[in-house]
């Protein structure tokens, strides 16, 4: 039987007896739909499981965006479909706490939804632990409710954001985190800006504010001015009474709806404890490819 926990006031649910080794079922796809509907984010507690069930149970729920140059990587220690997060090499070795290293990872401490600079619109993430070091040396996840904080604004706020377009951008949301970018890393990886609504419409009949570290900027705004707005609202939505830490334990699988809630990571600050966590990401539609392929095209179609 299939239970869920909420395990923050606002948001963030518990599902405990989901059996993901077994071959999937209607009842387990609906209980997790309807889970994610209210919560916005689960954690699935379960024990370890392969990177084919992982991929398996991730496609009940949309068609999954690869990572980029999929197919055409060597063979690795984990599925060509998932992405690969924490500290390993691809060999499965430590990196080492070197400052480079620690700058790349700089990127995913800004509250952010996963490929929300993608042409295609993302739906889910999925990630699984499968080696977690001890919570007091780092490497938890923050989560926060972009419904809640969308509830709370004025009214004249609502009113004023109602219909406005964010700028998503990769790259310039890198140089505004403070992070180095040259041109030779924009011309290997092509990646023009997209746009999406700042409201978008939630299940169960609510609304949420869709701001985060790779939105830039507003349609029709200078770029000073819209940088300016939307930070005001990422000071907004990224209030601590929004946020809930999860500590990871192995097995666990954290899904979370990159269209109403943003993530960060917090810093693993040492290089004595293997972290090896593996994410499957989902579209809300379409067909299933590269992230870099995709992403090429729409480079060819705004020239």
């Amino acid at each position: 039987m299939i239970t869920v926990n909420q395990l923050h006031p606002l948001f963030f649910g518990e599902i405990v007896g989901a059996d993901l080794k077994a071959e999937p079922t209607e009842d387990l796809r609906q209980a997790v739909q309807d889970a994610m509907d209210k919560h916005i984010v689960c954690v699935v507690r379960q024990g370890p499981i392969t990177d084919e069930e992982h991929i398996r149970f991730a496609r009940l729920f949309g068609p999954l965006e690869y990572p980029p140059n999929y197919g055409k990587r060597p063979a690795g220690r984990i599925a060509p479909e998932l992405f690969s997060a924490g500290n390993l090499d691809p060999d499965g070795n430590i990196k080492p706490l070197t400052p480079a290293n620690a700058n790349i990872a700089k990127g995913a401490e800004r509250f952010h939804a996963d490929s929300s600079f993608n042409p295609l619109p993302s739906k889910w993430s999925m990630l699984r632990g499968v080696e977690c070091p001890p919570s007091e040396v780092g490497g938890d996840t923050l989560f926060l409710d972009l419904r809640a904080a969308y509830d709370d604004l004025p009214q004249a706020m609502k009113d004023r954001v109602d219909g406005m377009t964010g700028i998503h951008d990769f790259w310039r949301g890198r140089q505004y985190a403070g992070l180095e970018v040259t041109e030779e890393m924009k011309a290997a990886m092509p990646m023009p800006p997209v746009h999406h609504p700042l409201v978008r419409e939630a299940p169960l009949g609510r609304k949420a504010l869709f701001v985060g570290g790779h939105c830039v900027g507003v349609v029709g705004m200078s770029d000073d001015e819209g940088h300016a707005f939307v930070e005001e609202l990422y000071a907004h939505v990224t209030q601590p009474k929004y946020i809930h830490r999860h500590q990871w334990t192995v097995g666990d699988i954290v899904i979370w709806d990159n269209r109403f809630a943003l993530h960060a990571a917090t810093p693993l600050e040492t290089d004595q404890y293997r972290r090896d966590m593996r994410r499957a990401t989902l579209n809300e539609s379409g067909e299933e490819g590269d992230t870099y392929e995709f992403r090429r095209r729409q480079a060819e179609a705004a020239h």
